[in-house]
């Protein structure tokens, strides 16, 4: 079983049905993650005794897809909705909805902001082409 799977309630795994999710994939025998674009179409809901994992059904992006594939809880590392255009109409906006149980959030973030070192802008050095 994966260490990165998110923990998801009925409501909460229903709350994604309809909607164009980014996701990204991980586990454990490759812990770099992949991310991809799916509709969620369906839940498929854990059942005692029966079948003990539950997962979302998904088409891909492209259309491509004659049936729904199963996309496991167990594998998201995280899951963002797909919501709305930002203003200047350059792209999709996405909203998180859900991220798994991890320890600190895992940023990378300069220890002092506006100091000699870091610019108060964040950035770590000069672009590179």
């Amino acid at each position: 079983m994966s260490s990165y799977g998110v923990t998801l309630n009925t409501g909460e795994a229903f709350s994604y049905v309809g909607q164009t999710a980014l996701v990204e994939l991980a586990w454990d025998e490759e812990p770099v993650g992949y991310w991809r674009c799916f509709h969620i179409v369906g839940v498929v809901l854990p059942l005692s005794g029966v079948y003990e994992h539950a997962y979302f059904m998904t088409l891909s992006m492209n259309g491509d897809d004659k049936y729904p594939n199963e996309v496991f809880f167990s594998d998201i590392r995280t899951i963002r909705v797909m919501r709305h255009r930002d203003r200047q109409g350059s792209g999709n906006v996405l909203g998180r909805i859900a991220l798994p149980n991890r320890s600190g959030s895992g940023a990378a973030l300069p220890a002092r902001r506006n100091g000699s070192i870091v610019p108060s802008n964040g950035s770590a050095g000069a672009a590179h082409p």
